[in-house]
């Protein structure tokens, strides 16, 4: 059975979601975030990150870790917080033999999470979250995201 981890980056927290099952019945395992300090130095923010996934892909014995690329990096400061922690993620992923993979959130499609919508209506991918079997009530859209990130990776 394939176990997703979808990492969902941005200035100062980090979104994780944990996925099972298949694209076309994703089952809800756990979600939750970590905050860090988007102006420590690098090598703190490196250990941190280190640590962070290595805490995640020890907890939740991924098969799979997919992570959301943000396209918003416009600074040096900004790439340094949602790029460079993707480095440590894919050596951490290399040296377990997992695969890993980025996508943009235009990855995010019906198609892709093998959900189509009802004729003359629009395709929610947020929404669809809320599909997941097992999902929590209420979850906020960063935690979602991190969700379709590791959805896109179930088979």
């Amino acid at each position: 059975m394939v176990k997703s981890l979808g990492i969902n980056l941005m200035k100062g927290v980090v979104h994780h979601a944990v996925l099972e099952g298949t694209a076309d019945a994703p089952v809800y395992v756990a979600h939750d975030r970590s905050r860090f300090d988007a102006d420590q130095g690098r090598t703190d923010q490196a250990n941190f990150f280190r640590n962070l996934f290595n805490e995640l892909i020890t907890r939740h014995a991924p098969t799979v870790i997919g992570y959301r690329v943000s396209l918003d990096a416009k600074k040096a400061d900004q790439v340094a917080y949602l790029h460079f922690p993707y480095g440590v993620l894919n050596l951490l992923a290399y040296d377990q033999h997992l695969p890993s993979e980025g996508v943009t959130s235009s990855a995010f499609t019906a198609k892709r999470l093998k959900r189509i919508p009802a004729p003359g209506t629009k395709f929610d991918k947020l929404a669809s979250c809320d599909t997941i079997s097992g999902c929590p009530s209420g979850w906020n859209n960063d935690a979602k995201i991190a969700a379709l990130t590791a959805w896109i990776f179930l088979t």
